[in-house]
């Protein structure tokens, strides 16, 4: 069994990982933890490196892996985020992928009732930039200033006589279902909102770096801010961690290279050549 802690991040295994952290634990929590965490290591490939691994694909293991109607699913649950803590704990990973492990919620109100009170069902955090918090901040608070004008306008409309022909009235109240379902939504997302923490001296990519880098193919370069999925500006190239490019080159550093699948099929070779940190 492994024991040395002190080898390098970019070369340690999924299998090495596994061994250090089991290694660390009490019997009896060896016991219980074991098989979840070796389901994902085997899962994901016992060799692959560390540096494999990012947000989407442990989010993807969970969604196919983790369900509710399994008896112990929130055993298998807290047994990989505490596998997650470790790596992040030891500077192994960048960021602490134990965030993206929940289990999914079922859907159908029949298997909902069933399973009510048995397991409670997590819901994910949203990672975003400390700026991107801010700017949903002020957005929150331009729509309530918004709301109270648009329900004043409501009232004023609706004292003009028949509602029916009242085409004022009307348009107030769709401008007032559009701002109520913006402030629930920018609500929603403040409620599970997360600023990424980054190690110090952190060289991988993580939400909130940019990532520069070069298309193989053609040579041409390209700088992009890595942001969560309400930030992204294609105007302003900051792309999503959600989408295809970003999610290959979340988690990276300098010197790495990447193959990105686009939805068209199409496949291209990127070189990150700098990943600095806002």
């Amino acid at each position: 069994m492994a024991d040395d802690f002190d080898q390098p991040a970019a070369t340690l295994t999924l299998a090495e990982a596994l061994d250090q952290y089991l290694s660390s634990l009490k019997n009896e929590q060896r016991r219980t933890q074991e098989h979840y965490i070796r389901h994902f290591v085997k899962h994901t490939g016992e060799q692959q490196a560390l540096t494999f691994l990012t947000g989407s694909r442990v989010e993807l293991y969970a969604e196919r892996e983790i369900k509710s109607s399994d008896p112990n699913a929130q055993e298998r649950v807290q047994a990989l985020k505490s596998w997650f803590q470790f790596l992040k704990k030891r500077e192994y990973t960048a960021a602490n992928f134990g965030i993206h492990i929940r289990v999914r919620k079922v859907a159908g109100r029949a298997v909902a009732n069933a399973n009510r009170g048995a397991l409670r069902v997590e819901e994910q955090p949203i990672e975003m930039t400390s700026d991107g918090i801010d700017q949903l901040k002020i957005d929150l608070g331009r729509l309530q200033e918004e709301r109270e004008e648009t329900v004043h306008a409501v009232e004023i409309a609706r004292s003009d006589g028949d509602l029916r022909e009242n085409a004022p009235y009307h348009a107030a109240r769709e401008r007032l279902a559009f701002i109520d379902s913006k402030i629930k939504s920018i609500t929603e997302t403040l409620k599970r909102a997360v600023v990424v923490e980054r190690a110090a001296g952190e060289e991988r990519s993580t939400v909130g770096s940019t990532v520069a880098v070069t298309m193989v193919a053609e040579g041409k370069t390209q700088s992009y801010q890595l942001v969560g999925a309400r930030e992204a500006d294609a105007r302003q190239n900051r792309i999503s961690v959600e989408s295809p490019v970003g999610r290959q080159l979340l988690g990276r550093m300098a010197g790495e290279t990447v193959m990105v699948e686009l939805p068209n099929g199409k496949q291209i070779e990127y070189r990150v050549d700098d990943v600095k940190h806002d």
